[in-house]
């Protein structure tokens, strides 16, 4: 069954929460809050793009938790040329034809790694 956009908002939230802007929660809580995990597996990228369309200040915030991420682990987002890679080995990363589909796609990308979601195209299904 499909997470309702209430549901999903939470998870698009994520980003402001965890910001000194937000309620300033660690990740590990703020991923708790929203159920990540729960609800992982009946959601894509695809699905938060609508909702990010909707509303800019969500891939804003986006963009400014990947500049302020002081850590060598999980993903990056560049604005400018709208690309999403992991930070790290092995090297990856992909450009995206709209801002919002890099955001949708860096959302799922980030809050994956560090829920510990196994990726699909991981060998044998490890993150």
């Amino acid at each position: 069954m499909k997470p309702t956009d209430a549901q999903l908002l939470k998870i698009l939230n994520v980003a402001h929460d965890t910001s000194s802007r937000g309620a300033g929660l660690s990740l590990q809580d703020a991923l708790q809050a929203c159920q990540y995990l729960r609800m992982r597996s009946s959601f894509d990228a695809e699905d938060l793009l609508p909702l990010i369309r909707e509303d800019q200040t969500i891939a804003r915030q986006w963009i400014l938790y990947s500049d302020d991420k002081r850590t060598a682990g999980g993903w990056y987002l560049l604005e400018e040329t709208r690309e999403v890679g992991v930070l790290g080995e092995p090297k990856e990363s992909s450009v995206y034809q709209s801002i919002g589909e890099a955001v949708a796609q860096y959302v799922v990308h980030e809050l994956d790694f560090w829920s510990n979601y196994p990726r699909k195209d991981a060998p044998n299904g490890q993150s």
